[in-house]
């Protein structure tokens, strides 16, 4: 089962900078991340070659569940969408490494994550109707659900970051106890196809809802 993030050693020996196990692979994720990049982005061409072809498809996959949800606005937020679906989709898929932690198994990781998005659909519905006019959207269509939308709009990034969370540690709970009750009905073809496929859905979900959240802000 997984033991939550354990500290490895603390930043500058100061207790108040604790660096985790899942904050060192998020670390690493990120640094693939950027050397994909660089690699599936480097020789660019107008006809494009394999990893060109790749890169490509990425990208425009992301930008096809933008779109629909935020028209006329799917290339202004596809940086912001396509990180994150990224770096979830690969730290996810790094925890099918034996004995490496997932950084979205972090409860940390994840709230984290979700207070970004919240950031950002607070500036994106300001954007749109003003600060006053956003704040005042609260207190429709009467004053008097003020205090439960406000509830409701700060339980966003809690019930956000939860499912992520909540979901890859679960799956990893359910694996162990399986592996543990009987190890043969559980051999690496199984275990990576949670990794891999469960993974990429995830990155997918937390993605769509951050859309989701952002589209309402506009609305």
């Amino acid at each position: 089962m997984n033991p939550g993030p354990q500290i490895q050693f603390y930043l500058f020996g100061n207790e108040l900078f604790p660096i985790t196990d899942t904050l060192i692979v998020g670390w690493v994720s990120v640094i693939i991340i950027l050397l994909g990049a660089k690699y599936l982005t480097s020789q660019l061409s107008i006809r494009p070659n394999g990893k060109q072809n790749i890169a490509e498809f990425m990208i425009e996959l992301i930008y096809q569940q933008i779109e629909p949800m935020l028209p006329g606005e799917g290339w202004r937020f596809l940086p912001f969408i396509a990180t994150i679906f990224i770096y979830i989709g690969v730290g996810n898929l790094i925890g099918v490494v034996p004995g490496v932690t997932s950084p979205t198994g972090d409860l940390n990781t994840t709230l984290g994550l979700a207070l970004v998005v919240f950031i950002v659909v607070q500036y994106e519905g300001m954007r749109e109707y003003g600060v006053w006019g956003y704040i005042k959207g609260f207190a429709e269509p009467v004053i008097f659900l003020l205090p439960i939308n406000v509830i409701g709009e700060l339980a966003k990034p809690i019930s956000h970051s939860f499912r992520l969370f909540g979901n890859i540690v679960g799956g990893g709970i359910i694996i162990t106890l399986i592996y543990q009750a009987a190890p043969a009905l559980i051999p690496v073809p199984l275990h990576a196809w949670f990794g891999v496929f469960v993974g990429a859905i995830q990155a997918l979900i937390f993605g769509m809802v951050a859309i989701a959240y952002i589209s309402v802000a506009k609305s």
